[in-house]
């Protein structure tokens, strides 16, 4: 079995357990924030799960969010909670799905489970336009993320959350530091898309 395959089914399995933690509430409003998105931006919402993210991203008045998980589960969970005509739902590994160039995107929750990070910066790095905004960030500390996958099957579709600053590292030279928090309850590193070229990685 492929690992997206055994990923789709690992979510979609969980999918009718998995609430939307509301003492989180305060955090995502917080990490919306911080994006500091101008109204009318495109945003996408990768790995979006049961769309914990949506409330408060539609809250910025963006025109578009385009929500992409592997998991039909998941998706099909996010699309029964909210009927929003701005929500474009993508069921396709984000690495190979074909997306539009987008003002800002975010990974809340989901970044361990992106094995090939290189690809995931590739990705990211030609669909954000210049001057976006790429948010990744975890309701919880550091430490308690790993340990959370550690001990669930899901410690072989996952790998350990580095230092954040070692994680921003791998951005580079497309991405550039702008915030970056990693204490025992907040994870979090905002990025803005800088003017590297990508004529050497290929089209999205």
């Amino acid at each position: 079995m492929s690992i997206n395959r055994e990923m789709a089914e690992y979510f979609d399995d969980l999918a009718p357990k998995w609430g939307s933690n509301p003492s989180g509430y305060e955090t995502r409003e917080k990490l919306v924030s911080m994006m500091n998105l101008p109204p009318d931006s495109v945003i996408a919402d990768i790995g979006c799960g049961k769309g914990v993210m949506f409330e408060h991203l539609l809250k910025a008045g963006p025109s578009r969010i385009i929500a992409v998980d592997i998991s039909g589960g998941m998706i099909n969970s996010a699309m029964n909670a909210f009927n929003d005509g701005r929500i474009e739902y993508v069921n396709e590994d984000f690495i190979s799905a074909h997306l539009p160039m987008v003002d800002a995107a975010v990974i809340f929750n989901a970044y361990p489970h992106f094995l090939d990070k290189a690809a995931l910066v590739g990705k990211l790095a030609r669909i954000i336009k210049r001057n976006g905004v790429l948010l990744i960030a975890h309701g919880s500390g550091r430490s308690k993320v790993n340990g959370i996958h550690r001990e669930t099957a899901a410690s072989a579709l996952s790998a350990p959350l580095e230092d954040a600053w070692a994680e921003a590292e791998r951005f580079r030279p497309f991405f550039e530091p702008e915030i970056i928090i990693d204490d025992d309850t907040f994870y979090c590193i905002k990025m803005l898309r800088v003017n590297a070229t990508m004529t050497d990685m290929g089209s999205h």
